[in-house]
């Protein structure tokens, strides 16, 4: 996933926050000034060979 988003859709490592990894969700943090972006390249390409789909998450408010 941090591949996917350095390497291949050219953001910095700064730019990218926690990645927490579940048996079948990956939550990955991302600065809010690329968090549009990321979703666009993320969803148009691959993560190791395999389409995935990628959305917000929304933080509830109280």
């Amino acid at each position: 996933v941090l591949g996917a988003l350095t390497k291949d859709a050219g953001f910095t490592r700064e730019q990218i926050g926690k990645i927490n990894v579940t048996e079948f969700s990956t939550y990955v943090a991302v600065d809010r000034k690329i968090a549009r972006e990321a979703l666009r390249k993320l969803n148009a390409g691959t993560v190791k060979g395999k389409r995935v789909k990628v959305y917000f998450l929304h933080e509830r408010t109280a």
